[in-house]
């Protein structure tokens, strides 16, 4: 059962406790609450772990951006050597490698912002969740107080 539902299993508690009359205050089972709490409180720490995968991922991602960024400049660097050896066509194989090493380094960066904006979509929305469930359990205890 993860975060949420235990959430909602609380939500349910609440909305099914008898009421006091008059009042918009209800009675719950404290034992039961406490439980639903606990049972959060240890599914925290996968919620923190996804977090984590999430982090180790985006840096795998960028290594291997940097990787291939890295191989496809030094490739385009060893064809710029190869072709500045022949005489007529030197000109134009200076230009045709720089060009290369340009769209290299352009599809490097566009593999790393990429991969930044990825990693930081995913871990965003990851914040948010965690935010929401944070806030809800605030409220939850709120209420728990206030009886």
């Amino acid at each position: 059962m993860d975060i949420l539902n235990l959430l909602e299993r609380i939500e349910d508690i609440i909305e099914d406790a008898s009421k006091f009359p008059l009042s918009s205050k209800v009675m719950v089972d404290k034992e039961e609450i406490l439980e639903v709490i606990n049972e959060i409180r240890l599914k925290l720490p996968d919620e923190i772990n996804r977090a984590s995968w999430v982090a180790k991922e985006r840096q795998r991602i960028l290594n291997e951006a940097q990787s291939e960024a890295d191989e496809l400049i030094e490739r385009a660097k060893e064809q710029q050597k190869l072709l500045l050896e022949e005489s007529e066509i030197t000109r134009q194989a200076k230009i045709y490698a720089n060009q290369l090493i340009q769209e290299a380094e352009q599809k490097a960066n566009e593999m790393k912002t990429g991969a930044y904006n990825y990693s930081d979509e995913i871990l965003s929305k990851l914040q948010e969740k965690i935010r929401e469930i944070n806030n809800i359990i605030e409220e939850n205890r709120e209420e728990l107080k206030n009886m």
